[in-house]
């Protein structure tokens, strides 16, 4: 069995197929691209969705149904905002995105747009004492376009900065003004190469960048570069961006009341979970049947089922469902695929979770805590429920297993354990199953 994953696969062009669709949201694609194109404006927008719940994967396939299949064709911009962190000027960044779009052939049009964006750089970077244009990337302006002010405070004079606070007053109305000519002229350039319809900028893991990078990202957006006929699409995780805002402005800031400043609408990528469809366990069967391979069989069935009730159960995100499913492999490769006893495969599926997503309980077990509070800590229900009825079993296992002699007796006595036909039971399961894996850490 596959220890990883085999990534999905989405071609430039492929859109929302029955193979990568894992979670049937080309629906939600279509209503979320025929709102942008509606908006009549230039709306900045936040698709929110938690770690691990697919957010890149969407973001890809949306791309290539609304570029190559849905009627009337959006243009796009991808920009991957961890990858470019290190950056030092999101203004510069953002509009590098932008002049890719304009072909070699268009020399006039590209020495237009870099002398727009060289004056917009000049008003925001005059009287900064450390600039580094010459750090800056992709062309659009180096180091002979910005007079460079690499001095340090600490150097210069009293004259010297007086003389530099004197020219930012005497600049200010220039620099106003080429900061609204760049505006301007980024909506004409947004209008014709977009063809009457909006431009997609899209922004991915932004919740994964330095959170001084990530806020100033956000700053330029909104103040440079919302225009009408582009529409930003920010795709992140809302509370990790919270946050950032809080370890930048410290934590009496509303860090909701901030992002209204930057964001116009949130949107929530849908996860659906009831009685008659289940995101997780789509996924989870999809997971499973990637890393099986061809011809092989799984024996251990019941820890599979337990894992499947677990995922109703928790609800965890899809990467951490996948971590469930690399940790039951590690221990299934390691028995050669032979198949455990049942309490066995039901503690298996319990600790592959605790491993992947509750490492405190693990903790807890082996530091020899009560049965109680371990059963509390790992969420489990404590009374026979109408579902879960796997949940249920692995609370009495712990109750067993943990607990002393007396009382496990007492267990076997009232029917409250499963043993086998001549009404005995393992011992030690949970710290042999721990063991198994004690060695073994891919966090």
């Amino acid at each position: 069995m596959k220890i990883l994953l085999p990534a999905v696969e989405v071609g430039e062009n492929d859109g929302f197929s029955d193979k990568t669709d894992i979670f049937r949201r080309k629906g939600f694609g279509e209503r979320l691209a025929n709102l942008i194109e509606n908006a009549n404006d230039n709306p900045v927008i936040a698709l929110d969705a938690g770690w691990g719940e697919g957010k890149s994967t969407f973001i890809n396939m949306w791309r290539g149904y609304i570029q190559h299949q849905r009627d009337p064709k959006l243009k796009t911009i991808y920009f991957d905002a961890f990858e470019n962190d290190y950056q030092k000027d999101p203004f510069l960044t953002l509009a590098s995105e932008m002049y890719q779009m304009l072909s070699d052939e268009k020399e006039e049009e590209k020495t237009e747009f870099r002398k727009k964006a060289s004056k917009a750089v000049k008003s925001l970077t005059r009287g900064t004492l450390k600039i580094g244009v010459k750090a800056l990337t992709a062309g659009i302006v180096d180091g002979s376009c910005v007079d460079s002010l690499e001095k340090d405070l600490s150097s210069l004079a009293a004259n010297q900065v007086d003389e530099i606070i004197k020219d930012k007053f005497k600049n200010a109305e220039k620099d106003k003004l080429a900061l609204t000519e760049f505006k301007t002229y980024l909506e004409a350039f947004a209008n014709k190469t977009g063809e009457g319809k909006p431009i997609i900028f899209i922004v991915d893991e932004l919740d994964r960048c330095r959170p001084d990078f990530s806020l100033e990202l956000l700053e330029k957006i909104k103040h440079l570069f919302s225009v009408k006929g582009i529409t930003f699409l920010l795709v992140t995780n809302r509370d990790q961006l919270e946050e950032s805002i809080k370890a930048r402005y410290g934590k009496d800031i509303d860090p909701t009341n901030y992002l209204h400043k930057f964001v116009n609408l949130w949107i929530t990528l849908p996860r659906k979970n009831n009685e008659h469809y289940d995101s997780g366990i789509e996924f989870l069967n999809y997971a499973a049947s990637s890393m099986t391979e061809t011809e092989e069989c799984i024996t251990d069935q019941k820890a599979i089922n337990t894992i499947s009730e677990i995922v109703k159960f928790y609800q965890p995100s899809f990467r951490e469902i996948e971590r469930i499913l690399t940790y039951f492999s590690i221990i299934h490769n390691m028995s050669r695929g032979r198949q455990s006893l049942e309490n066995y495969q039901s503690i298996m599926a319990l600790i592959c979770y605790l491993k992947a997503c509750k490492p405190n309980v693990i903790d807890a077990i082996n530091k020899g805590k009560d049965p109680k509070e371990i059963i509390a800590l790992a969420e489990l229900p404590i009374n026979k429920p109408n579902r879960f009825l796997h949940l249920y079993d692995i609370t009495n296992i712990i109750r067993y297993d943990l607990s002393s002699q007396t009382v496990k007796d007492e267990m076997i006595q009232n029917n409250e354990i499963q043993t086998d036909h001549f009404g005995r039971m393992q011992n030690d399961i949970i710290h042999d199953v721990i063991n198994w894996l004690s060695e073994i850490d891919n966090n």
